[in-house]
């Protein structure tokens, strides 16, 4: 079985999760497809795989099959053919590596470098947090905490976005259901992190805005890899290789740019007073535990 290492990218929807994922997935030794919650999805029907499946023309096939329904796979562009025979030659003894070949698969048709990590940025594993780590109890995590009263922009945003796209973001455009989402999504990983201090890190949104390089040298150094400049040429490689799929593009074109710091703060000119005081009435305290200032007291 492969060697590479699970690494899973976690935060609230708005939180520049996306944009994290490209300059990772730039690295020549991390390999991180665009989000498909295939992973939780699959885990109770193929849960107790065994070497005997992946010798099994017929196991193999079923979940293939299965595999090909998932949502959002299809920007995979997966070669179900080379996958089929990746498992023959893999021959994952259990579900986690079985994930790990199909990983694996995908980093063989989009780079000619081996990866060290098999990157995976979903917002939907926030739900299933001791999923992952049930069957990757070694997986590397790296949360990206955004200024909540712009994530609360950017879901309003959503809102308003017109698109033929089927994978449109359902978000929630009330502020205090905002603040509560944005408060309790946040809160549920830092505590998951409370036993996994070695295998985890957090950064904020502005921080990798204001400083990319700086930020992604601490990343590379917690995954214990040289730093790759290519990382912050991440919006030109979009470009060229597509790394976000264009079903997904309408709200995600900020992952064709350079870092704007523009989008620090943008709540001051985006939210009403009364929307703000919302938001910071029930978020405040972990707005400060983040480092942000509050435009109200408490």
């Amino acid at each position: 079985m492969t060697a590479a290492q699970p690494l899973f990218i976690l935060g609230n929807p708005r939180s520049g999760t996306s944009l994290f994922r490209i300059m990772l997935t730039s690295h020549e030794l991390i390999s991180i497809p665009p989000e498909c919650g295939f992973i939780q999805w699959w885990h109770e029907k193929y849960k107790n795989w065994s070497l005997a499946d992946a010798q099994s023309t017929t196991s193999i096939k079923s979940y293939l099959n299965d595999l090909a329904t998932s949502k959002k796979i299809e920007t995979w562009n997966l070669d179900y053919q080379s996958l089929e025979e990746l498992i023959f030659t893999e021959k994952p003894a259990t579900y986690s590596d079985l994930c790990l070949v199909v990983m694996k698969q995908f980093s063989l048709q989009t780079r000619n470098s081996t990866p060290r990590y098999f990157g995976d940025k979903n917002n939907y594993y926030l739900k299933h947090l001791d999923l992952l780590e049930t069957l990757f109890p070694d997986a590397k995590y790296v949360l990206i905490i955004r200024d909540g009263r712009d994530v609360a922009c950017s879901y309003l945003k959503i809102d308003e976005i017109k698109t033929t796209s089927l994978y449109k973001p359902q978000l929630s455009n009330d502020i205090q259901e905002i603040a509560e989402e944005w408060t309790r999504n946040n809160t549920r990983v830092l505590e998951f992190f409370e036993n996994k201090k070695e295998n985890s890190i957090s950064l904020r949104f502005e921080d990798l805005l204001i400083d990319p390089e700086k930020e992604l040298l601490k990343i590379c150094d917690f995954l214990s890899l040289p730093f790759d400049a290519g990382m912050l040429n991440y919006a030109e490689l979009n470009r060229n290789k597509r790394l976000e799929p264009s079903q997904l593009m309408d709200w995600k074109k900020k992952t064709l740019e350079k870092p704007d710091v523009s989008n620090i703060s943008k709540y001051k000119d985006q939210l009403n007073s009364n929307q703000i005081k919302s938001f910071e009435e029930y978020a405040g305290k972990k707005l400060l535990k983040f480092g942000y200032e509050l435009e109200n007291k408490l």
